[in-house]
């Protein structure tokens, strides 16, 4: 699914330049649970944007499902991104003016989605996620674990195949966040790829593979005997 080749992200001022990733190689396979870690300031975050064609890197080459898109434009980004990527982040990003439902509804809008097929598909995901009794709430009528189980309702409800999660756990108390992997954990068990950054070595035992960043460069990667699955916990 992804495969990086001497990537190197530099971002220039008229004084500084600062080399956010520098030469990473890198390979995730359909299926993968892969951990991101590192200090902060190791160039985590900047990662995840360029996987999520959100940035482009300065040199080297990105291939996404086949494709080379280091240099492509904006526009055919955008739409690999809307069909294929969903992002859940450390502090939510809905709406406020959206309803639960209306914020989950938001990303098949942006495909063209035909009405009828919206409704169903928003109405499963809002079931398998068990928010439905909320669909009419806004999220500042949510708490915090209620907020980040709509952003991932809203990452996963056009079947996107990679889910890639920004410290998703980062905002939530310990019982919120373990409720938190267990969604990212069983929509790996179902099939989605799913990259994450995290500072927490709890939270990234939950990967299959964890992938260390020191200033820019991939310095390890550590095979986990298998990610804990979420029937080993209910």
């Amino acid at each position: 699914m992804i495969r990086l080749y001497n990537l190197k992200k530099v971002y220039r001022t008229d004084q500084v330049e600062t080399i956010a990733i520098a030469n990473a190689n890198l390979r995730i396979d359909p299926g993968e649970f892969v951990a991101i870690t590192g200090p902060s300031g190791s160039g985590k975050t900047t990662l995840l944007t360029i996987l999520g064609l959100l940035d482009n890197p300065t040199e080297g080459q990105y291939y996404f499902l086949g494709e080379d898109v280091s240099k492509l434009s904006e526009k055919r980004r955008a739409d690999l991104r809307r069909k294929n990527i969903g992002f859940v982040f450390q502090n939510f990003n809905l709406i406020n003016q959206l309803t639960v439902y209306e914020n989950i509804e938001l990303p098949l809008l942006h495909i063209g989605v035909a009405s009828l097929q919206r409704k169903q598909m928003v109405m499963a995901v809002m079931d398998k996620l068990r928010i439905t009794t909320r669909r009419n709430h806004y999220p500042q009528q949510l708490s915090g674990g209620q907020q980040q189980r709509v952003a991932v309702a809203r990452a996963v409800v056009g079947n996107q195949k990679l889910i890639l999660a920004d410290e998703p756990t980062g905002n939530l108390d310990s019982r919120n966040g373990e409720e938190v992997m267990e969604l990212l954990g069983k929509l790996n068990e179902d099939g989605a790829t799913v990259v994450m950054v995290t500072h927490s070595t709890e939270y990234a035992s939950w990967a299959n593979r964890i992938v260390q960043l020191f200033d820019g460069h991939v310095t390890n990667e550590n095979i986990l005997e298998g990610m804990r699955s979420v029937s080993e916990l209910s």
